[in-house]
């Protein structure tokens, strides 16, 4: 069985050989990884484990995206990072919001938003033939993912968002219709050029904490719903499935995401309120793929590689029954995480022996 057809028929609960797996981690982590087998490139490494998904995007062609004297670089939406050392590893971290100010709908309209022929969708079909035994997940890396609230964080500032939804609904509309708009039609044109070989889109919105939400159910309801629906409304006309991830615990709107249509969820991040893998599968196992569910805050940074084994088990057992799961970290590897936990990970999933 190919690890398209695994996922594919994962999603749609029907028999499996063995579980599929994903691999989510930092660069850091890849580097060491693939230091460890001794290869040159990250396909290859994906390989060794029996990885299953393969994400693609097409490569950027726009203006040149602007570096700063602090070591700040531009995205394409003016955001702009600069490298951070957090223990053994080094993030870059928004440093400059560039609507922090802005407060009117006209504010909206003045910005220079970025433009979907930026990125040249010529070569997409080409690199999905190269995946072609491979599930595709269409996705950027995390600073240009179809998203929602999370673009609005980094253009605005969490702080900012968070009083706009109560105070400035108008204007958190229009900035929400401006960064779905540009999705919906980077992603139409992606579509096209890819000619049915897409599989999956990931959108990634983290609406949760380690407590719960991270705004009311209501909120969510207003503002992030409608958006999402638009983004699978678009996947329906190409026969592709939608996958949705929000870290934290968001178990009390995983119905509002069924109901939009979701198809898989990520990372269902174990530790945190509400995410109980056994209550989760019980009550929405039937109607939704779970993706993730090992959990990357204590067992696999702390834990023995009997105890990775243990738990990689567990989800399985519990979250694959009757299909309906595919094996990823509730988030990236980190550095922290020895290689032989890594490895047990997938040795225990059955995928690299």
């Amino acid at each position: 069985m190919s690890g398209k057809e695994r996922v594919l028929k994962t999603i749609s609960h029907k028999k499996i050989d063995r579980v599929p797996v994903d691999f989510w981690a930092t660069k850091d982590v890849e580097r060491k990884l693939m230091a460890y087998f001794n290869l040159d490139d990250r396909d290859s490494l994906l390989e060794r484990l029996g990885v299953d998904i393969r994400y693609v995007f097409p490569e950027y062609k726009g203006p040149k995206l602007r570096s700063f004297p602090d070591g700040s670089k531009e995205d394409i939406w003016k955001v702009r990072r600069k490298p951070v050392k957090a223990g053994i590893a080094i993030y870059n971290e928004v440093c400059y919001y560039p609507l922090a100010d802005a407060n009117s709908i006209e504010d909206i309209e003045k910005f220079e938003w970025p433009d979907p022929a930026w990125f040249d969708i010529s070569g997409i079909e080409d690199i999905c033939k190269k995946y072609e035994q491979y599930a595709i997940v269409l996705c950027d890396e995390r600073t240009n993912r179809t998203t929602i609230l999370h673009q609005g964080i980094y253009l605005c500032g969490m702080e900012k968002i968070m009083v706009d939804l109560v105070l400035n609904p108008d204007f958190v509309h229009a900035l929400f219709t401006k960064i779905s708009n540009f999705y919906m039609e980077l992603n139409r044109r992606i579509f096209e050029a890819a000619k049915g070989r897409i599989d999956i889109l990931l959108i990634g919105d983290d609406i949760g904490t380690q407590d719960g939400l991270l705004i009311s159910p209501d909120k969510i309801r207003e503002f992030i719903i409608p958006y999402l629906k638009k983004y699978i409304k678009l996947c329906r006309e190409y026969n592709i499935k939608a996958m949705f991830h929000s870290c934290g615990g968001i178990r009390e709107v995983i119905p509002d995401l069924i109901e939009a249509g979701v198809d898989i969820l990520n990372p269902i991040q174990v530790r945190a309120k509400g995410m109980v893998p056994a209550e989760l599968k019980r009550e929405f196992g039937d109607r939704i793929c779970f993706h993730g569910g090992v959990d990357v805050q204590r067992t696999l940074p702390y834990g023995t590689v009997e105890e990775v084994k243990k738990e990689v088990k567990e989800r399985i057992d519990v979250l694959g029954e009757n299909g309906g799961y595919i094996l990823a970290p509730t988030h990236n590897f980190q550095g922290d995480i020895p290689v032989e936990n890594m490895l047990a990970f997938y040795q225990e999933a059955g995928s690299v022996k």
